[in-house]
């Protein structure tokens, strides 16, 4: 078949066409605009020290300081895949633990003392309060691990005010893609509508 077959057969159904690649962009358009609203926290949190701690020695310019501060880094983005711990920051929020907790918090190092936290919720005020209460919950834990050590420059937890931004799928990546599917769709039922007919 020449392309101008193609052409003509399109053509034809033209108003076919187009009625599908705008019903598909209008429910695109419709389902963005029902989504419920949605907020996400980005939480920055540093790992420092309660004290600096003085020696004589050289101390290969605070590398194994830097080792120490990214293992304690690890051992925070575990904690908050823990459901205990999850559950510790919720109740210290006085909200109530999601069914799934081990997802709740998405967190990863940045750097050896740098850990991004982000999660979501439906309330500003909620994420605010998790953010707070993750912070001294987290505390709370490194403490538990120095209680018998009781070493003078221990890690801390060092939280800043999260970053709040709408988390809802956007409007624009929704009407492109609604918009590819409704012409991907409405190509081969043009196509198949063809074939069917020029069997008959």
């Amino acid at each position: 078949m020449e392309l101008r077959e193609y052409i003509r057969i399109f053509w034809k159904d033209r108003l076919l066409f187009a009625v599908l690649v705008i019903l598909f962009v209008f429910f695109g358009a419709l389902w963005q605009g029902l989504q419920p609203v949605r907020y996400q926290a980005a939480l920055l949190l540093n790992v420092g020290r309660q004290s600096v701690q003085e020696t004589q020695d050289y101390t290969f310019d605070s590398f194994y300081r830097l080792q120490a501060d990214e293992r304690f880094g690890d051992t925070v983005v575990r904690w908050l895949q823990s459901p205990r711990v999850v559950t510790d920051i919720f109740q210290d929020a006085g909200e109530s633990a999601p069914g799934n907790s081990t997802d709740f918090f998405q967190a990863r190092r940045l750097s050896s003392q740098v850990i991004e936290v982000t999660f979501v919720s439906g309330d500003e005020e909620t994420l605010r309060s998790l953010s707070h209460a993750a912070v001294k919950v987290l505390n709370r834990y490194a403490a538990d691990l120095n209680r018998e050590n009781s070493e003078a420059n221990w890690f801390v937890v060092i939280g800043s005010e999260p970053i709040l931004s709408d988390a809802r799928v956007p409007f624009l990546p929704v009407l492109l893609i609604s918009f590819f599917i409704g012409f991907f769709v409405a190509f081969w039922t043009i196509l198949l509508k063809h074939y069917l007919i020029a069997k008959e």
